[in-house]
């Protein structure tokens, strides 16, 4: 396996943490970088941020090597983020056509990534009863593309575009429709309205679950496959946010504490309700 490059610091650049992420333990800001603690994933994770850069795709953080103190180093993207909980502007819908956009041409780049030799992606858990979501691949995908972690420039009309896309740390092996179920579940959002972050409810979520899937280009068919999509991602996540509190403790821990689990299942039950609104608004 080929070593990760080093960084070299600049001399007597103040450290700042990075707050307001569930799982973002001991992220910081250094001068123009980002640093993160690495595990078993980053090896892949940074291969993958590298493939993109050498793709040309913008919106992303650059890796940039590992520091003297065995963190990753990724570039930091300057801009306002959406907020938690939103700000009134993050819940525009020509925010939504942004994200949709700039996931298919996340996917189009990530459709084949090769890895270097001894890198691999952590096998995906599997869960006994629970039918797992997808059989095979066919793209890498963000998996996260959350509020939270996506960053926005403010054009010279006030309208706020899309910088990038941060937080790759969750990323690996997906599919298209799975990863864009995903976005839509943060960003519709999918569960029930009095549970949703402030200014959130009164959104309705399967009208911009459309606007999502048709900027990124998704058919009628393909929009209606992601109702099942959806339904299968539901019975999975809380068997994975359960194995993630119990093997990687810290923020899934916290998260798995306060609740998360139930909030789970109350999406999940709330979506089946609401099944035959989005299939209309889909179709």
């Amino acid at each position: 396996m080929t070593p990760a490059p080093r960084y070299v610091d600049v001399v007597d650049e103040a450290e700042f943490p990075l707050l307001g992420g569930d799982v973002s333990d001991g992220l910081v800001r250094r001068g123009s970088t980002v640093r993160r603690p690495r595990g078993a994933h980053s090896p892949a994770v940074e291969a993958y941020l590298l493939h993109l850069e050498r793709v040309g795709f913008p919106r992303a953080p650059r890796f940039l090597g590992v520091d003297g103190a065995g963190r990753e180093v990724v570039s930091f993207v300057e801009g306002e983020w959406g907020g938690r909980p939103p700000s009134p502007w993050a819940l525009g819908e020509d925010v939504l056509v942004q994200l949709g956009e700039w996931q298919r041409a996340l996917h189009d780049a990530s459709a084949t990534v090769a890895l270097p030799d001894g890198v691999a992606w952590p096998e995906r858990v599997q869960f006994p009863g629970v039918r797992d979501v997808f059989e095979e691949p066919d793209v890498v995908g963000h998996n996260d593309v959350t509020v939270e972690n996506s960053v926005f420039s403010r054009a010279a009309d006030g309208r706020r575009e899309l910088a990038a896309v941060i937080d790759f740390d969750l990323a690996g092996p997906t599919t298209r429709l799975l990863d864009v179920a995903t976005t839509a579940l943060h960003w519709a959002p999918i569960g029930p309205p009095g549970t949703r972050d402030a200014g959130m409810s009164s959104l309705g979520a399967p009208r911009r679950t459309r606007v999502l899937t048709e900027a990124y280009g998704f058919d009628q068919a393909e929009r209606l496959a992601l109702l099942d999509t959806l339904t299968a991602r539901f019975a999975r996540s809380w068997h994975a946010m359960r194995h993630n509190a119990a093997t990687r403790g810290g923020g899934w821990q916290r998260m798995w504490d306060g609740g998360v689990g139930d909030r789970i299942r109350a999406n999940e039950a709330w979506f089946a309700a609401e099944r035959g609104a989005f299939a209309r608004e889909l179709g």
